[in-house]
């Protein structure tokens, strides 16, 4: 007589973890493959998610006609993706002209005099040496002329054996010399870095400017099947989906307004200290405020390399550009956006900066700012299935057996 084992709660828990992970790598395999597609296709959702309520408005309030309501939405926001491509495009092509002549120049009389100092030191003649010099001429008594040998006048040279090779003093060295360092090469290629630094920047901004254009197209197609397909008078009764769009349409809202603000005073900013690109970083500034973290940071470091170029012979200057734009954003992402965000999204930090890691291995710097929308959405959908709550629920950093989120 045999007799079926079933196995138990815990055992159940096991397999149906293995299969989520396994499941999990499939699912990134095919995110991965995918991506030229399913990246408008997300980012068409989230538009269509922020935009909605202008439909509405136009379609319920203002009686225009549904398709009339989607093409204006839609035109309002290609012309401002239109417009912030132009303006990035634009400024990295003066970057890139300049690059070669102006800041090569600033730029080298920079590193210059940084290096030139460094060349003396350790060497022989320091100050040291010169007051060592004074003293010993001071100290040296006069000679008696009458006492000079008659046999060897004054100015005669003394006899030379040639049968011993005379060497050449060798001159002494700095420190780095010492160390086998040439801080002359070192100059140089610091020179050549800073500047293809700077070139590299402009370039990437350029590409990644109209690879923007490009993706714009498939966006645009998108939203105006997912605007169209959506009946504005019939109220959605689904709540997954209801608490989802508030969510990430709140979120979206104020991460929005939040990241406009600080690009704002950012780019105004480093307009008042002067510095050329100022736009451009203000506009970097407002499109990476949307990666949790990490953006900010960059978005700080980012003016550098043209802040040394044009302002070489003021630190000070360089320090400003650099210190105020990062108290900012310091003072808005952990001041202002915790106090607004309220609950927020329900995502422990840990959570954040996992799913920021995965989705940039997916997908790059698109998948670094949709990363936190994307991982929200999945959270609400595991909480509504009960074989998915414990995977919620470390999403929120809440443990199995606790009610709280971890500190």
């Amino acid at each position: 007589m045999s007799t079926s084992l079933k196995p138990s709660d815990e055992q159940a828990k096991v397999i149906t973890g293995c299969l989520m992970l396994l499941s999990i790598i499939a699912l990134a395999f095919v995110f991965y493959i995918t991506q030229a597609v399913l990246i408008p296709f997300v980012i068409a959702i989230f538009i269509a998610t922020i935009v909605t309520p202008l439909v509405d408005l136009l379609v319920l309030k203002w009686r225009l006609p549904q398709i009339v309501a989607i093409s204006v939405t839609l035109l309002l926001v290609l012309s401002v993706g239109f417009l912030l491509c132009l303006t990035l495009i634009y400024s990295t092509q003066q970057v890139i002209a300049k690059a070669e002549t102006q800041y090569s120049e600033k730029l080298g009389i920079f590193i210059s005099s940084v290096f030139d100092p460094l060349k003396d030191v350790g060497g022989p003649h320091t100050e040291t040496d010169e007051e060592d010099q004074t003293e010993t001429d001071q100290d040296t008594p006069e000679v008696d002329v009458a006492s000079v040998d008659r046999s060897h006048p004054v100015g005669a040279s003394e006899p030379v054996d040639d049968s011993q090779p005379v060497e050449a003093e060798k001159p002494e060295t700095g420190w780095f010399q010492k160390m086998g360092i040439d801080l002359n090469v070192l100059q140089r290629e610091t020179i050549e870095y800073m500047r293809n630094s700077l070139k590299a920047i402009a370039i990437s901004t350029m590409q990644s400017a109209l690879n923007f254009t490009t993706t714009s197209f498939f966006v645009a197609i998108f939203v105006i099947f997912l605007l169209a397909g959506r009946n504005p008078n019939t109220v959605v009764k689904n709540v997954t989906y209801r608490e989802i769009e508030q969510k990430i349409r709140s979120y979206i809202s104020t991460k929005l307004v939040l990241s406009l603000i600080t690009g704002t005073l950012v780019g105004i900013t480093l307009s008042l200290f002067g510095l050329e690109l100022a736009l451009v970083f203000g506009i970097l500034t407002f499109l990476l405020n949307f990666i949790p973290s990490i953006g900010s940071i960059i978005a700080t470091l980012l003016p550098i390399p043209v802040a040394f170029a044009q302002f070489s012979d003021s630190p000070w200057t360089i320090a400003g550009v650099i210190l105020i734009p990062g108290g900012i954003q310091m003072a808005i992402g952990n001041g202002i956006e915790p106090k607004l965000m309220g609950e927020g999204l329900e995502l422990h930090p840990v959570t954040v900066l996992l799913a920021l890691s995965f989705w940039t291995l997916l997908w790059g710097p698109i998948g670094a700012i949709l990363a936190v929308p994307i991982t929200a959405a999945i959270r609400i959908v595991l909480m509504r299935f009960e074989s998915g709550q414990t995977a919620g629920n470390l999403l929120a950093g809440i443990l199995p057996g606790e009610s709280s989120p971890v500190a």
